[in-house]
Formats: C-alpha cells, structure tokens, sequence
C-alpha cells in the first residue's frame, strides 16, 4: 500500500508539483465546475480552468478539463441529446474543429502567466456577454456564424474555455433554457474531444496529466447527478446570477494570481 501510494505520487502529483491538499482542492473545483455546468450547460470551463490553474498550473489545467468534458458529455448525452439543437451545432462545429490546433500550439508556447492572464480575460468576456442580456437574430449570416465557431475553436484549444461566443450563439437566440443548455452541453463535449486528440498526437498533453484527469473522474460524475437534479428542481431562474458573481470573482483572483504574484 505504502509503495502504492509513492509510486502516486510520484508519477502523478510530483509532475504537477502538488501534494495531496492540492489535489483535495482539484477534486472540489471539479464538483463545483461541473455541478455548474449540468445545471446551466455551461460553465465547467469557465469556472474549472482557473480553479485548477491555481494547483495544476495552466497548461495542465486545460487538457484536463478538455479530458473531462469528454467524460461529462458522455454521462450526460443520454438525458440532453434529445434537446439539443443539433443543426446549429454542426454549423459551427467545422471551423471550431480547423481553429483548434491553433490553438493548442498557443497553449505550448506561451508562459502560465501569460496563460492565466488570458483564461482570467476570456472569463470576463464571457460574463460580460452573459450579464448584458444581448439577443441575437433567430438566423444569423453564414460568415457570422462560422466567425463564432472559429474564436470558439481557437479559446478551446489555448484555454479550454470555448464558451464566450457559444454562450452568445445559444442564450442569444432566445432559445428555451432546456434547448439551449443541452445544445451547449453537446457542443462543448464534441470541440473539447476534438481539441484533446489534437493535443495528445501533438504531444503537448503529458501522460501523467491524462493520469491525474482519471483520479479526479469520480468528482465530476457525483457533479453531474447533482447538477442535472437542481436543474429540475429549480429550473434556470435562480442561476444566472449566482454563476455570474462566482464567475466574476474566479476571473478577477486568476487574473490577480497572473499580474502580481
């Protein structure tokens, strides 16, 4: 047991530089992301990648929760694909797919704090979309489209955050909150698999992170039955704002992180 334990930690927590409080913490910032998530259908990234930068580090942080979205969207799929607004997915589901290897390499070149810098401002702007309650046209033109798939190809791959324009593509329409949730849920699930093969044949995504995604699998799963339960016990009226003001903080204690320690 005792070698079990050191070969754990070893091969697991040392490449990530953390001890076992660090990973006590991963596995609360993964039940909180992903409650969020299957509760509102978005959010796991959002609120998951700054969260576990702060004990992962950024560039491990973002192909776990890609990892995990994965997980999440097939626990998930049998209770939302029926909902899911499958024409617009695949609308802006190709250019995502093209942008994400883009993205990937700015994950491998850039510093953490570079990263975390950019994580902390790509969870503003989606706040920020989200608070100021714009709606969008029921049918949007081709190039407009295919642009919001792009900017989501390319934040999923470098932050795993694909969420600001999707969240304004979705919640924008005036969609219901079932339709709307269950398509972003579907969408994140598929650009996060596609951006995680991109990583791991690239060689970016290390061994010992997939290893640590599987150690901290069973928090999201118990997230997910809470998160879908609240759902409907509550529906959407009571979330937005409590997801808005925990977002916001998150934002502003990862950008705080990145500038001055």
């Amino acid at each position: 047991m005792t070698d079990l334990l050191d070969l754990f930690t070893t091969d697991i927590l040392m490449p990530h530089n953390m001890g076992w409080d660090d990973l006590a913490f991963a596995a609360a910032a993964i039940f909180f992301a992903g409650a969020l998530r299957a509760y509102a259908g978005f959010g796991f990234a959002l609120a998951g990648v700054p969260l576990l930068a702060a004990t992962a580090g950024p560039a491990a942080a973002v192909p776990m929760i890609l990892a995990l979205e994965i997980l999440s969207g097939l626990q998930m799929l049998p209770k939302v694909r029926r909902d899911a607004d499958w024409k617009s997915i695949w609308l802006i589901l190709p250019t995502a797919i093209l942008a994400a290897p883009l993205g990937v390499y700015l994950l491998a070149v850039l510093s953490a704090d570079t990263l975390r810098i950019l994580i902390a401002l790509t969870l503003l702007s989606a706040v920020a979309l989200m608070a100021s309650g714009l709606k969008l046209p029921g049918r949007l033109p081709v190039p407009a489209t295919l642009s919001i798939g792009g900017v989501s190809g390319l934040l999923a791959g470098s932050t795993a955050m694909a969420g600001p324009p999707v969240l304004l593509y979705f919640l924008g329409r005036g969609d219901t909150p079932a339709t709307a949730r269950a398509s972003m849920f579907m969408y994140f699930s598929l650009t996060g698999t596609t951006t995680l093969l991109v990583g791991v044949t690239s060689g970016v995504v290390a061994l010992s992170t997939m290893l640590l995604t599987l150690v901290l699998a069973p928090a999201l799963f118990l997230s997910n039955l809470a998160g879908h339960s609240l759902f409907h016990v509550m529906g959407d009226k009571h979330y937005r704002p409590i997801a808005l003001t925990l977002l916001t903080v998150i934002a502003f204690v990862t950008l705080w992180r990145a500038v001055l320690i």
